[in-house]
């Protein structure tokens, strides 16, 4: 039976296949990359869980990417992919990339320290050693775009820098000991300025990382399964900004120095003076605020967030995000990397992600005709999906499934206050058995006397009211507490199962208006369709495929 709900998700579905479907493409409503889709870039890499992405500066075809075990470098922007670096089988694992605009120069952060090609990758050779283990793996690495000599290091156990291509390495002053370094960024426009952030907080150098000052304040929780670093903020020294989670990545405007973003689990802040003073970028249209990375457009100022639910775009100027998910068939995105052309114009989006890598291309048009035609377009589309439970069905399901209906709050609280008129009701018994004697002597001879037997027996009943609780019900305490953890779980959970039958959607429509192309693509659609299926039907009790299954009976 269709309710509200299924009309309401109707009018949704409406605009968001109008707008994905029928134009083959995703505008970022002024963000800067206008009608542009995903493409698969992933022949020839080995691995699908990748981990790094980095394009080199000035040689917009040259692309490297990391997944834990292996280096790729590409020279066709990523038609094709040759494995450079390998450490399968060794226990070693890469942890992040960096490309310099040196021709041929690219680093690579692993397990046991830093190693560096200087040609594209043919060979290799570490010019810092880790102290091994979590506490010196390097984290993420940072090139002076100015003096390629210049290497900043973020490890376990602090920030390292050498000005001489590697050859010598001093650790940074005002960095407390042992600080977990996440992410390093060196201001394009002032190669003086740089920042660190770690599990400490925010860092600043404006000397070339002689010297550091502390911006925002963090504090540490444990490290995650992989061993990077994590954390929460907890409080600022400037700004009153309260960050929320630790600081997974900087990123400074190539346009402009004093524009600095740090991209957090809990959204996005940004500065624009230096760190001075910080705001939180409004999460609007963002589905995910857990950032796992930044890239920025300096065409346009545009600022693009991968997450684990895809990559979104900021327009500055509607102060909302807008999601790039045509063609992008993995929504756990982990880097992304901005290959720029040269000449002001935008640039390609590569995105490493846990099923491979994609880059961005520029969508077709095509399909954008009279809006009479566009409706009749949707319209013919969309009785392909008529057989289908409508959103409204599916959250329904997903509510009876978890048993977080709102009536059952209501239900405990009736239940609460029809408990403080009834009376605890006590009853108790007790049985006693007593046995008693003496002796006396008479005449040199004992002889008993005086010998007592009994049995005792009690009885007792009680019933006791608390009057107090006809006014306030202690347990209303509890539910109350109880409440708020069910309104979490059932918006949690209505959240992910809204956003899965979306991203399936989304994918059904991309399959019908691209039936045509490679092999490899369309089977890749059709296990992700299966497997957005298998994870709606986790959260619904397979509700979504027990009605697939059922004979269809058109109204």
């Amino acid at each position: 039976m269709r309710g509200h709900g299924g009309s309401f998700a109707g009018i949704v579905c409406f605009f968001v296949c109008f707008t994905y479907g029928c134009l083959a493409a995703v505008s970022s409503a002024g963000a800067g990359m206008q009608a542009v889709a995903w493409k698969d870039a992933g022949r020839g890499i080995r691995d699908s869980d990748l981990l790094a992405v980095a394009a080199a500066p000035g040689s917009p075809g040259t692309v490297y990417i990391a997944s834990g075990s292996a280096v790729y470098m590409s020279p066709d922007a990523g038609e094709s992919w040759e494995e450079v670096l390998s450490f399968r089988g060794t226990g070693n694992a890469v942890n992040a990339l960096a490309v310099t605009g040196a021709r041929g120069i690219v680093y690579a952060g692993a397990g046991d320290g830093l190693y560096k090609s200087r040609d594209r990758g043919k060979t290799w050779e570490r010019i810092f050693t880790a102290m091994g283990g979590v506490q010196g793996g390097v984290f993420c690495i940072a090139v002076d775009p100015a003096a390629p000599g210049t290497i900043f290091i973020g490890t376990g156990s602090g920030l390292f820098l050498t000005g001489d291509g590697g050859a010598g390495w001093e650790k940074a002053r005002g960095i407390p000991s042992g600080t977990m370094i996440s992410s390093i960024a060196v201001s394009p426009s002032d190669h003086q300025t740089v920042y660190a952030a770690g599990d400490g907080g925010l860092y600043k150098s404006r000397n070339s990382g002689a010297d550091w000052e502390r911006l925002l304040v963090t504090y540490v929780s444990e490290p995650e399964e992989d061993g990077h670093p994590r954390g929460t903020a907890e409080e600022t020294e400037t700004g009153g900004i309260r960050a929320g989670a630790v600081i997974r990545v900087i990123a400074v405007d190539p346009a402009d120095g004093g524009r600095v973003y740090l991209g957090t689990p809990e959204g996005l802040l940004a500065s624009s003076n230096g760190g001075l003073t910080w705001e939180r970028i409004p999460g609007r249209g963002l589905v995910s605020r857990d950032i796992r990375d930044i890239a920025v457009d300096p065409s346009d100022g545009s600022v693009y967030a991968a997450t684990g639910r895809g990559v979104f775009a900021y327009s500055g100027t509607e102060k909302r995000w807008e999601g790039l998910y045509s063609g992008l068939t993995s929504a756990d995105v982990r880097s992304l990397s901005l290959a720029l052309p040269g000449g002001g114009a935008s640039g390609t989006l590569f995105a490493a992600t846990k099923r491979g890598v994609f880059k961005t291309i520029r969508a077709a048009r095509d399909g954008v005709g009279r809006p009479a035609d566009n409706v009749m377009e949707y319209r013919k589309l969309s009785s392909a999906f008529v057989h289908e439970p409508s959103i409204g069905e599916i959250r329904e399901a997903a509510i009876i499934y978890a048993e977080v209906q709102p009536e059952k709050i209501e239900k405990w609280r009736k239940a609460a206050a029809r408990r403080a008129w009834l009376p605890d009701l006590r009853v108790a018994y007790q049985k006693h058995r007593g046995w008693q004697s003496s002796d006396y002597f008479y005449k040199g001879e004992v002889a008993d006397d005086d010998v007592t037997e009994d049995t005792d027996r009690e009885w007792s009943v009680s019933l006791t009211w608390e009057l107090g609780d006809l006014i306030w019900n202690s347990s209303q305490t509890s539910i109350d507490s109880r409440a708020r953890l069910m309104v979490q779980l059932r918006d949690d959970i209505l959240n992910e199962v809204t956003r899965l039958y979306f991203e399936r959607r989304r994918l059904q429509y991309e399959m019908l208006l691209s039936p045509a192309g490679d092999t490899r693509v369309r089977i890749e659609n059709e296990l992700r369709l299966q497997e957005l299926t298998a994870d709606i039907d986790a959260l619904t009790n397979s509700y979504l495929s027990k009605r697939l299954a059922r004979p269809f009976m058109p109204h």
